[in-house]
């Protein structure tokens, strides 16, 4: 009934551990030898005592169930990991990464198995550094994959053999501390890592965002994070739901960036300078729609995506049509049809209006960065670019509040104190009963016009 959640190497049945009343020792008693082994014996034996003798709660028996069995996977996964390391020793001894044409082991690995380059980091770290019999304990079940990664790079670090045993004791959060405690940095470590620091921008599988990976050295990373959190501080204006830390870094981010793209380059000398220029001119926001038809059918909640490969939706095309340019192509086999570059709107009106309007026109917000226009109704919903629909937003208001979170303007509200509401109409649900006709019929005799004078 229960026997599959023991984890005995050679057989799956439970050996008591009473005969009466008096303990016995297993034949295999040998085989849990590490505190590991101990440890996860310990559930499967507490699991199979409330299966077997009975007289618990329901709930704490399949509690003791779900443990054990969660335990027992878990084992499975660290004895693969180790038939896993003993497979990439083997093809590092052989040379294998040379003649599969990759440029490193951790290339090779995350390429084979189809794991993080982390993961296949860890693989090729313990496969460089263990002895055969340490990579069968792992295999054998005896010793945990994760532990023995942290006991050897403790190790490598230049840990006592006492303060790895004192190790075992805590979890694996706090090892990771006494590991950061115990690694030495000399000065060829840390020119290394300034000449590793890297930061790349992969979008997702599934396109829906850009996942941004990366390496800093600790000096480099606390400016940047002083930086951004100084510049996230001052994006917010005042009165405004402050977005969490990490959110702020990301948005000071974008605006960094967005400002120095949008900085006046010095007018070029020569001809020579004028030409280099020209060849590195930024390219303006692009769109394009995969499929015309899909997108227009969908309301551009497909077919669309950034020139880069990741995907975007309505929010970001109302963006778009209002700060950049949107260049609509449609691609079928190897024919390319161009439909044309749109701008949002003409620069002479985007100046006027913001000439107009001398700010932010959200009701209370006195905030002056990066002031751009905006379409009241948007042009994906029927607006037009005139300057009855145009108004003025700070770059929080615009970018984060209206086209990111969703809300609206309000254009029954005045021109000057625009009011904001939410993304769709909220109501409790109630609606009034219709009244009665004999009360219909004496509100229409109350406003009944009569031709008698006043008193």
């Amino acid at each position: 009934m229960y026997d599959y959640l023991l984890d005995y190497p050679d057989q799956e049945t439970v050996q008591p551990r009473h005969l009466n009343g008096v303990e016995t020792p297993r034949p295999d008693d040998h085989l849990y030898t590490s505190r590991y082994q101990r440890e996860r014996q310990r559930v499967y034996d507490r699991a199979h005592h409330m299966v077997q003798d009975g007289g618990y709660a329901h709930s704490d028996v399949e509690d003791a169930k779900a443990e054990a069995a969660l335990v027992r996977e878990q084992a499975k996964v660290s004895r693969a990991r180790g038939g896993q390391i003993g497979w990439v020793r083997h093809m590092l001894r052989r040379g294998a990464v040379a003649r599969f044409g990759y440029r490193n082991p951790t290339e090779m690995v995350a390429s084979r198995l189809d794991v993080r380059r982390s993961t296949a980091r860890e693989l090729v770290y313990l496969a460089e550094r263990l002895g055969d019999h340490q990579i069968e304990s792992i295999r054998g079940g005896a010793k945990s994959y994760e532990r023995v990664l942290a006991e050897t790079r403790l190790a490598s670090a230049g840990a006592s053999v006492e303060m790895i045993r004192a190790s075992r004791d805590l979890d694996l959060k706090e090892v990771k501390r006494l590991l950061q405690a115990h690694r030495k940095m000399s000065r060829q470590d840390e020119r290394a890592i300034f000449e590793g620091q890297y930061i790349s921008m992969q979008p997702s599988l599934d396109g829906s965002h850009v996942e941004v990976n990366g390496r800093l050295g600790a000096l480099e990373a606390d400016i940047c994070r002083q930086g951004l959190d100084r510049r996230g501080e001052r994006l917010v204006p005042a009165g405004e739901t402050r977005p969490d830390a990490g959110q702020r870094r990301a948005l000071a981010l974008t605006t960094l960036c967005q400002d120095e793209l949008d900085r006046t380059p010095e007018p070029a000398k020569t001809t020579a300078e004028r030409v280099r220029g020209a060849r590195r001119r930024r390219e303006p926001s692009l769109m394009i729609v995969a499929n015309q038809a899909l997108a227009e059918e969908s309301a551009n909640e497909q077919g669309v995506a950034m020139l880069a490969g990741a995907r975007v939706g309505p929010d970001t095309v109302d963006l778009v049509q209002c700060v950049g340019t949107t260049e609509v192509i449609t691609v079928a086999a190897q024919n390319i049809v161009h439909h044309g570059t749109t701008a949002s709107m003409r620069p002479a009106l985007r100046r006027a209006v913001l000439a107009r309007d001398d700010g932010c026109t959200i009701d209370g917000c006195t905030s002056t960065y990066r002031l751009e226009v905006h379409h009241i109704i948007p042009r994906s919903q029927g607006g037009t670019n005139t300057a009855e629909n145009l108004t003025t937003l700070c770059w929080y208001h615009h970018h984060v509040v209206v086209h990111r979170r969703g809300m609206r303007i309000d254009p029954q509200s005045p021109p000057r104190r625009h009011r904001l509401l939410p993304p769709r109409a909220r109501t409790c649900g109630y609606q009034a009963p219709e009244p009665d006709p004999h009360t219909l019929a004496m509100l229409r005799a109350l406003h009944a016009p009569t031709d008698r004078a006043p008193p």
